[in-house]
């Protein structure tokens, strides 16, 4: 019997500490090498150069999308991926990033020039508010055995 093709899988970091993205690293030492025979990972910068291609199987995010260029990116992500993965409370919540949403008049007009100096968003928003995660993984970092059983659900698929 053919094997079936490997799954594309990519790993994306926005706006954030990247701690999800380093703690999937510390998965990979158990669970790396079986999840190769399923998967050909194309786009991790944490671990790899990237490869561009123009379909995903599965895309694991974390962070939240803070400017223009970052929900322009993570909309042209989701309409070329099958399963979108949301990695991480503060890509779920926003917070703390999202702290900025709740700033009243005074500390807002402190900001706006730091705002329209990087392209920033009016607000933050969360990978959830920006497109539709088929999954979600809460923790700070990643809570690893719903990790696991949330990305082999998809990886089996």
């Amino acid at each position: 019997m053919a094997k079936k093709n490997k799954k594309i899988v990519g790993v994306f970091s926005f706006s954030c500490d990247e701690g999800c993205s380093i703690y999937l690293t510390e998965i990979f030492n158990t669970k790396l090498i079986p999840w190769l025979e399923k998967m050909d990972l194309v786009y991790f910068l944490a671990l790899k150069d990237h490869k561009e291609v123009d379909y995903y199987d599965i895309a694991v995010v974390e962070g939240v999308i803070t400017s223009q260029k970052d929900k322009e990116a993570i909309e042209k992500l989701r309409a070329k991926t099958k399963i979108l993965i949301a990695m991480g409370t503060c890509t779920i919540t926003g917070y703390p990033s999202a702290q900025r949403n709740e700033f009243n008049a005074k500390q807002n007009a402190q900001i706006q020039e730091h705002l329209k100096k990087f392209d920033y968003l009016p607000r933050v928003l969360t990978v959830t508010e920006a497109v539709k995660a088929d999954a979600e993984v809460m923790g700070c970092p990643i809570v690893e055995k719903k990790f696991i059983e949330t990305f082999e659900k998809y990886l089996n698929l």
